[in-house]
């Protein structure tokens, strides 16, 4: 059964890795929901962070094939309920200043005034895409920015399957 699953992939530092990574899935023919790379405590390590839709035998064998790659250290797969997941939203508006306050207000976002209208948030990615239907409805959106998912595993971690380290 397919449902989202959350690579964390620890890898080398250095140009061509997330190529090299994303490659597979091009080549598979397989869709990548959300991508976020950040270093580590490490110098000269990153993680990648990649959420896809896939049922157990093809997330494994993208997990098996990406850890392969000499550049990568490691590769960590989990069930996104097996995960804390959020995503960052910027949001560029033209409106009622005051409007949009009550809207941030209601949603734990941030109103930044700097001479345009950006509103802050940071959720759930379910709750950044109800944020965005309700601001397209009463706002002139002007632009729109999302970092994609970064997650951590929870407490226990017991449904992860780890490759490598």
């Amino acid at each position: 059964m397919k449902k989202e699953r959350v690579f964390f992939i620890t890898v080398a530092d250095k140009p061509g890795v997330l190529f090299k990574i994303t490659n597979i899935f091009r080549r598979k023919n397989f869709n990548i929901e959300s991508v976020t790379v950040g270093k580590t405590l490490a110098e000269d390590e990153s993680q990648i962070i990649i959420t896809i839709n896939a049922d157990e035998e093809e997330a494994d064998s993208f997990a098996r094939m990406v850890k392969r790659l000499i550049d990568v250290y490691e590769v960590v797969e989990a069930p996104k309920e097996s995960c804390y997941v959020q995503e960052l939203l910027l949001a560029k508006l033209e409106g009622d200043p005051d409007m949009l306050q009550k809207v941030a207000e209601n949603y734990g976002a941030q109103l930044i005034k700097n001479g345009s209208l950006i509103l802050k948030y940071v959720g759930e990615p379910a709750n950044v895409e109800e944020l965005i239907k309700e601001l397209s409805n009463k706002f002139k959106i002007i632009h729109i920015s999302r970092t994609g998912i970064t997650a951590v595993v929870k407490e226990d971690g017991k449904d992860i399957l780890r490759f490598g380290r």
